[in-house]
């Protein structure tokens, strides 16, 4: 990949046509089935947001239900606007600690499905953001059992069954979306849209939806980024993660005491993600590692610090992250820190108050809008514009959604906290223009 002008070609003769694959690239992407237990894989080189969108807009009509965690990606929610499906929102529950939220329970799932017999397809996202794994076995029985179809956002997990954890068709899914770039040696913006033999039926409509959320001229650059990816899975990822396992268990246990700090799991996790808890203020934490030790952590949220190992780190990896927070635990002996500088940060929610819904996110981008100050919001105005905490790129608020005291609220805290809200104009908020 040293010299990519070399590789930058397009579809000239023997390089095969992403959009209509017959040679070496229909070849890779049977080869990217294989690796996954999928009957069939499409390339994404515009990231699992647009396999995601690909993949609803190809179940799910215009008009019909789709059954989604509140608190998934935007790119669902894209999906579902430009898609004009009416989302139905399920909850989810939080962690002890009220810092992340669990994954989604096969029994809320089940439930959702019997209050909405007419929708077409349920949408989970597994794992989460900072590495919680769901029972998509389960999740799948109770879709299945119903007639609807299950498509999981798992872009985080494209390197789980492999040494531990399950792939995602092989549980269930009837499709599955995983961004190679987020935790395997891939190009930024590579991903795979995976299918189960059920949905065989739609890969036309599926083929189709893949060229519309996609460049008509798809960087080769990025495609063999994929192929060498796939050589490394094929050669290399299960003796890695094997690895990399063990040296993260090894890791949380050599810290299991540390003062002021704490990275033991969460149940059904992925060990590579570590969320870190601290009495101290997480942006502040977030700049320490950064700043003093010089290791770039995946976020900083209400609470928590996320940092990250992939397959292919060996122990000097494992050992500078522990020793920085080793060393940051005796700063905080020393100087007593022993608050919760996050005290009057909101902390995750079930999502179980989910804003009302004046109107769908489709009509409410075609109004008229009016930028606010954030903190001059009136309670009961309609949001224009997708809110949202970024990373992971969950929204707070949608557009059509009203805003009420706790959606403005937790948008404040996190702006005056330095948080990185996007969708935010400047320091205002668009608001839907309201006609006598």
């Amino acid at each position: 990949m040293k010299d990519i002008y070399s590789m930058d070609i397009t579809e000239i003769d023997d390089f095969d046509d992403l959009h209509a694959p017959t040679g070496i690239i229909a070849d890779m992407q049977q080869k990217a089935a294989s690796l996954y237990g999928a009957d069939r894989a499409w390339i994404s080189v515009n990231g699992s947001s647009a396999a995601i969108e690909a993949a609803l807009i190809s179940v799910c009509c215009a008009g019909e239900k789709l059954i989604m965690p509140r608190a998934s990606h935007k790119s669902v929610y894209f999906a579902a606007e430009v898609g004009r499906m009416d989302p139905v929102y399920i909850s989810q529950e939080v962690a002890g600690d009220h810092r992340v939220l669990l994954p989604p329970d096969p029994e809320r799932i089940a439930q959702a499905c019997d209050e909405n017999p007419d929708a077409k397809c349920v949408l989970v996202t597994s794992p989460t953001y900072e590495g919680l794994i769901a029972d998509i076995r389960s999740i799948s029985d109770a879709v299945h059992s119903r007639g609807k179809v299950l498509v999981v956002d798992g872009a985080h997990g494209a390197h789980l069954g492999f040494a531990f954890g399950e792939k995602i068709i092989e549980a269930g899914a009837d499709l599955a979306i995983v961004s190679l770039h987020k935790m395997l040696p891939s190009p930024t913006q590579t991903a795979l849209l995976l299918s189960a033999p059920s949905m065989r039926s739609c890969y036309g409509r599926i083929s189709h939806h893949m060229q519309v959320f996609q460049s008509s001229s798809p960087s080769y650059v990025l495609m063999a980024g994929i192929d060498e990816c796939l050589n490394y899975m094929e050669s290399r990822l299960q003796e890695d993660n094997l690895k990399a396992k063990a040296l993260a268990e090894k890791f949380r246990a050599d810290l299991s005491d540390i003062h002021g700090l704490d990275v033991s799991a969460y149940p059904s996790s992925d060990p590579l993600k570590v969320v870190i808890r601290s009495v101290i203020d997480a942006k502040e934490l977030y700049r320490r590692l950064r700043e003093d030790h010089h290791i770039q952590c995946e976020m900083y949220g209400p609470g928590y610090v996320l940092a990250m190992f992939s397959p292919a780190d060996d122990e000097r990896s494992f050992d500078r992250l522990r020793d920085a927070l080793f060393s940051i635990s005796d700063e905080l002996k020393v100087r007593g820190e022993d608050q919760d500088g996050d005290e009057n940060l909101p902390m995750m929610d079930s999502y179980a108050d989910i804003p009302r819904r004046a109107m769908s996110a489709s009509e409410a981008l075609e109004k008229e809008s009016f930028a606010a100050p954030r903190t001059e919001i009136t309670e009961g105005s309609i949001s224009a514009s997708y809110i949202c905490l970024y990373p992971p790129g969950i929204p707070i608020v949608i557009p059509g959604e009203i805003i009420d005291k706790k959606v403005a609220d937790r948008v404040n805290a996190y702006a005056d906290a330095g948080m990185n809200v996007t969708g935010l104009s400047g320091d205002r908020i668009m608001i839907v223009k309201e006609h006598e």
